[in-house]
Protein backbone atom coordinates (compact mmCIF):
# COMPACT_ATOMS: atom_id res chain seq x y z
CA UNK A 1 0.00 0.00 0.00
CA UNK A 2 1.62 3.34 -1.13
CA UNK A 3 0.92 6.36 1.17
CA UNK A 4 0.72 10.16 -0.39
CA UNK A 5 2.97 12.52 1.95
CA UNK A 6 2.10 15.34 -0.20
CA UNK A 7 -0.17 18.63 0.97
CA UNK A 8 -4.10 18.64 0.24
CA UNK A 9 -5.38 21.65 -1.99
CA UNK A 10 -6.61 22.84 1.65
CA UNK A 11 -3.46 22.50 3.38
CA UNK A 12 -1.70 24.50 0.01
CA UNK A 13 -4.22 27.17 0.10
CA UNK A 14 -3.71 27.68 3.41
CA UNK A 15 0.00 27.91 3.64
CA UNK A 16 -0.05 30.50 0.79
CA UNK A 17 -2.45 32.23 3.04
CA UNK A 18 0.23 32.38 5.62
CA UNK A 19 2.65 33.35 3.77
CA UNK A 20 0.85 36.16 2.16
CA UNK A 21 0.10 37.71 5.69
CA UNK A 22 3.71 37.48 6.59
CA UNK A 23 4.79 39.34 3.46
CA UNK A 24 2.21 41.96 3.66
CA UNK A 25 3.65 42.74 7.45
CA UNK A 26 6.76 42.71 6.75
CA UNK A 27 6.27 44.68 3.13
CA UNK A 28 6.32 48.24 5.10
CA UNK A 29 9.86 47.63 7.18
CA UNK A 30 11.67 46.68 4.33
CA UNK A 31 10.42 49.92 2.30
CA UNK A 32 11.73 51.43 5.73
CA UNK A 33 15.13 49.41 5.61
CA UNK A 34 16.09 50.85 1.76
CA UNK A 35 14.97 54.46 2.90
CA UNK A 36 17.35 53.54 5.83
CA UNK A 37 20.38 52.86 3.42
CA UNK A 38 19.43 55.49 1.04
CA UNK A 39 19.96 58.13 3.83
CA UNK A 40 23.63 56.33 4.76
CA UNK A 41 24.63 56.59 1.44
CA UNK A 42 23.87 60.27 1.08
CA UNK A 43 25.38 60.71 4.36
CA UNK A 44 28.60 59.21 3.50
CA UNK A 45 28.96 60.71 0.22
CA UNK A 46 28.37 64.36 1.36
CA UNK A 47 30.90 63.68 4.11
CA UNK A 48 33.01 62.57 2.13
CA UNK A 49 32.66 65.72 -0.24
CA UNK A 50 32.87 67.97 2.25
CA UNK A 51 36.18 66.06 4.09
CA UNK A 52 37.53 66.21 0.37
CA UNK A 53 36.77 69.83 -0.21
CA UNK A 54 38.12 70.76 3.10
CA UNK A 55 41.13 68.34 2.57
CA UNK A 56 41.95 69.76 -0.86
CA UNK A 57 41.76 73.76 0.43
CA UNK A 58 44.18 72.35 3.04
CA UNK A 59 46.72 70.69 1.04
CA UNK A 60 46.78 73.26 -1.86
CA UNK A 61 46.96 76.54 0.61
CA UNK A 62 43.97 78.25 -1.24
CA UNK A 63 40.31 78.25 -0.70
CA UNK A 64 38.33 75.41 -2.16
CA UNK A 65 34.31 75.39 -2.88
CA UNK A 66 31.68 72.72 -3.17
CA UNK A 67 28.96 73.42 -5.12
CA UNK A 68 25.40 71.28 -6.37
CA UNK A 69 26.30 70.07 -10.20
CA UNK A 70 24.18 68.51 -12.10
CA UNK A 71 26.44 67.87 -14.93
CA UNK A 72 29.60 67.35 -13.06
CA UNK A 73 31.23 70.41 -14.58
CA UNK A 74 29.62 73.77 -13.17
CA UNK A 75 27.74 75.04 -11.00
CA UNK A 76 23.68 74.61 -11.18
CA UNK A 77 20.92 72.38 -10.42
CA UNK A 78 20.22 70.60 -6.56
CA UNK A 79 22.46 68.88 -4.31
CA UNK A 80 20.60 65.57 -5.03
CA UNK A 81 21.62 65.53 -8.50
CA UNK A 82 25.52 65.74 -7.57
CA UNK A 83 28.02 67.98 -6.07
CA UNK A 84 31.44 69.44 -7.53
CA UNK A 85 34.62 70.69 -5.53
CA UNK A 86 37.37 72.98 -7.21
CA UNK A 87 39.99 75.24 -6.14
CA UNK A 88 38.43 78.36 -6.54
CA UNK A 89 41.65 80.54 -7.01
CA UNK A 90 39.40 84.46 -7.44
CA UNK A 91 36.47 83.58 -4.92
CA UNK A 92 33.90 83.50 -7.44
CA UNK A 93 32.30 80.30 -6.60
CA UNK A 94 32.67 79.90 -10.23
CA UNK A 95 34.46 77.07 -12.02
CA UNK A 96 36.11 79.63 -14.42
CA UNK A 97 39.83 79.79 -16.36
CA UNK A 98 42.11 79.85 -13.66
CA UNK A 99 40.20 77.22 -11.21
CA UNK A 100 41.15 73.67 -10.98
CA UNK A 101 38.52 71.17 -10.79
CA UNK A 102 39.05 68.64 -8.45
CA UNK A 103 36.09 66.22 -8.47
CA UNK A 104 32.66 65.88 -9.26
CA UNK A 105 30.42 63.56 -6.54
CA UNK A 106 27.04 61.86 -7.72
CA UNK A 107 24.78 59.71 -5.55
CA UNK A 108 23.89 56.25 -7.15
CA UNK A 109 19.88 56.38 -6.21
CA UNK A 110 19.29 59.94 -5.96
CA UNK A 111 15.66 59.61 -4.37
CA UNK A 112 15.29 62.12 -1.89
CA UNK A 113 15.75 65.54 -1.68
CA UNK A 114 18.60 67.33 0.10
CA UNK A 115 18.86 70.86 0.93
CA UNK A 116 21.55 73.29 2.14
CA UNK A 117 21.19 75.82 5.32
CA UNK A 118 23.57 78.16 6.12
CA UNK A 119 24.68 81.05 7.30
CA UNK A 120 23.57 83.82 4.61
CA UNK A 121 21.49 81.29 2.79
CA UNK A 122 24.30 80.81 0.31
CA UNK A 123 24.05 77.82 -2.25
CA UNK A 124 27.75 76.61 -2.06
CA UNK A 125 30.25 75.83 0.67
CA UNK A 126 33.38 77.12 0.69
CA UNK A 127 36.76 76.19 2.44
CA UNK A 128 39.67 78.22 2.87
CA UNK A 129 43.87 77.26 3.59
CA UNK A 130 43.28 76.61 7.24
CA UNK A 131 40.50 74.21 6.65
CA UNK A 132 37.11 76.68 8.29
CA UNK A 133 34.38 77.29 6.40
CA UNK A 134 34.05 80.65 4.85
CA UNK A 135 31.51 81.82 7.51
CA UNK A 136 29.36 79.36 6.45
CA UNK A 137 28.29 77.37 9.72
CA UNK A 138 24.83 75.73 8.61
CA UNK A 139 23.55 71.53 7.85
CA UNK A 140 22.70 69.63 5.01
CA UNK A 141 19.35 67.75 5.55
CA UNK A 142 18.51 64.28 3.36
CA UNK A 143 14.08 63.90 3.33
CA UNK A 144 13.49 60.26 1.63
CA UNK A 145 11.23 61.29 -0.90
CA UNK A 146 8.35 59.43 0.74
CA UNK A 147 8.90 62.64 3.32
CA UNK A 148 9.00 60.15 6.27
CA UNK A 149 10.90 62.41 9.01
CA UNK A 150 12.10 58.94 10.97
CA UNK A 151 14.29 58.54 8.12
CA UNK A 152 15.25 61.64 7.62
CA UNK A 153 18.75 62.36 8.52
CA UNK A 154 21.08 65.73 8.84
CA UNK A 155 24.81 66.81 9.05
CA UNK A 156 25.89 69.98 10.37
CA UNK A 157 28.59 71.89 9.75
CA UNK A 158 30.36 74.16 12.22
CA UNK A 159 32.65 77.31 11.04
CA UNK A 160 35.72 75.34 11.87
CA UNK A 161 35.09 72.76 9.27
CA UNK A 162 33.64 69.94 12.12
CA UNK A 163 30.79 67.82 10.80
CA UNK A 164 28.89 65.52 12.90
CA UNK A 165 25.51 63.92 12.08
CA UNK A 166 22.28 64.59 13.80
CA UNK A 167 21.12 62.36 16.47
CA UNK A 168 17.70 61.25 18.08
CA UNK A 169 18.27 62.29 21.37
CA UNK A 170 14.70 61.96 23.23
CA UNK A 171 14.32 57.95 21.69
CA UNK A 172 11.40 58.97 19.90
CA UNK A 173 12.56 57.92 16.50
CA UNK A 174 12.95 60.89 14.85
CA UNK A 175 16.63 63.04 14.82
CA UNK A 176 16.99 66.32 16.42
CA UNK A 177 18.62 68.61 14.13
CA UNK A 178 21.39 71.54 14.76
CA UNK A 179 18.45 73.82 16.34
CA UNK A 180 17.48 71.10 18.59
CA UNK A 181 14.13 69.81 16.91
CA UNK A 182 12.76 67.40 15.52
CA UNK A 183 13.98 67.31 11.58
CA UNK A 184 11.02 67.79 9.54
CA UNK A 185 10.63 66.82 5.94
CA UNK A 186 8.62 69.37 3.56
Amino acid sequence: MTRNTGLSLLELLLAIALLSIILAATAPSLGGIIEQRRGDEVMRLLRSAIEFTRGAAVSSGGLATLCPSADGQSCGGRWQEGMLAFMDRNGDRVPDSGDTLSRAFRFSAPAGSLRWRSFGNRQYLQMTAMGFTRNQNGNFTWCPANGDARQARQLILNGAGRLREAEDQDGDGIREGSNGGALVCD
